[in-house]
């Protein structure tokens, strides 16, 4: 979403407050620009939401900034992204009979090494179960 605000020449609305008028200068012009730029940035992020977060949030007369603040602060998925990201290719792993058992046993650590990052340590004994049961005839094999 930031590449295209930015695109579109609104990043800047997501990253400055509202500039004040002072009594020296009142600056009107500057103001009226943001203004417009804040309005189309808002209306832009509001765009992008769900129906059911587009009606919580299109009511609220917020700035672009604040707005997207507020979605940041509630809905920001860089970590929880990564988290379900990891758990997703764990669990849809499928170790197949073309490639070789180490080779894949391998990427399954290196998937449960990125759960282990994301603070969800695997018991090794689920670890292995897993192995043993994605592994067409492997039960078989080491019995």
């Amino acid at each position: 979403m930031k590449i295209w605000l930015t695109m579109k020449g609104l990043l800047i609305v997501i990253q400055v407050t509202r500039p004040e008028p002072t009594d020296i200068n009142p600056r009107t012009v500057e103001i009226e620009q943001w203004t417009e730029k804040d309005q189309i940035g808002r209306g832009a992020i509001l765009l992008v939401l769900s129906d059911t977060l587009f009606d919580v949030y299109c009511s609220d007369s917020n700035t672009a900034k604040s707005l997207w603040d507020e979605l940041d602060r509630k809905y920001n998925t860089e970590e929880q992204g990564l988290e379900k990201y990891s758990v997703s290719k764990f669990m849809q792993y499928q170790m197949v009979q073309d490639r070789s058992v180490a080779e894949q046993i391998h990427e399954i650590i290196n998937l449960e090494h990125a759960l282990a990052d994301a603070e969800m340590k695997l018991p090794e004994k689920f670890l292995v179960m897993s192995i043993v049961d994605n592994y067409p005839n492997l039960g078989k094999i080491l019995a």
